[in-house]
């Protein structure tokens, strides 16, 4: 997590850096309908001209600082958000998913019953870039690292059952178990629409991206009549690799303290 966040404020820093450069190549830029001609006493005639700087909007720019309440399909959480430039801002926070639920479902002729529980926590540090003077879109790069990530299922069979001649119980026929679970950075990219900063105390903004996560851990066991899965726990090991994008929509609650 320590090499994530020091390589992403690096990357900000740099961002802001050749920011601030060509805002100084672009700072003093004369201007016409501000020069004047005078004439020096003792030399009617022989213009003098006065030049007077126009400097780039970022001279006078004071960074905004707002705090952010955000809730989504990353489940719920807060962000720190700084204005480095105009159209460059940066953010630090976190996010938390916790949801737990329960469906019954039925395979032919079996008749289950699901457990489901998932946990995702992430701390997270982003850059938005305006690229236009319009500043309601904006796109949005960086990354998260994930403390934890995961879902785990639960099967059980919610009936009795006949085999051939013999009468089992749901108990007796036991359990499947199913896991998933990424950990580590996820490098993130998307937009962001409406302004970063509220004007003056609140406004809220929308942001649409996702997430690229690590190559997922899985498990797959059973209980009693179901414990042999060997060939079970490998198949659903390869089905769920390709399961790496986590996408985002998330509002973004704005509070400007600055």
């Amino acid at each position: 997590m320590k090499d994530l966040i020091g390589t992403l404020i690096i990357m900000l820093f740099c961002i802001t850096a050749l920011a601030q450069q060509k805002t100084s190549e672009d700072a003093a830029i004369p201007s016409n309908s501000d020069t004047k001609q005078k004439t020096k006493p003792g030399e009617p005639g022989k213009p003098q001209e006065k030049s007077t700087v126009k400097y780039a909007d970022d001279a006078g720019f004071i960074s905004p600082l707002s705090i952010q309440i955000l809730t989504g399909s990353q489940g719920k959480g807060a962000d720190v958000k700084y204005g480095f430039l105009q159209k460059l801002s940066g953010r630090l926070g976190f996010g938390i998913i916790p949801v737990d639920a329960s469906r019954a479902f039925a395979f032919t002729g079996f008749p289950a019953e699901g457990q489901l529980s998932t946990r995702f926590s992430n701390v997270h540090l982003l850059a938005d870039y305006s690229p236009f003077e319009n500043k309601n879109f904006r796109l949005v790069a960086g990354g998260a690292y994930l403390i934890q990530g995961g879902a785990n299922v639960i099967i059980t069979p919610s009936g009795g059952y006949t085999i051939g001649s013999q009468s089992l119980t749901g108990d007796q026929i036991g359990a499947i178990h199913a896991g998933v679970t990424w950990k580590g950075v996820a490098p993130y990219l998307g937009v962001a629409v409406f302004r970063g900063f509220p004007n003056r105390l609140f406004n809220i903004n929308l942001d649409v991206g996702t997430y690229y996560l690590s190559s997922p851990g899985t498990s797959f066991t059973g209980t009693k009549l179901l414990s042999d899965n060997e060939a079970n726990a490998k198949q659903f090991n390869e089905n769920m690799q390709g399961y790496r994008w986590l996408p985002l929509i998330q509002l973004n609650f704005n509070f400007r303290i600055k």
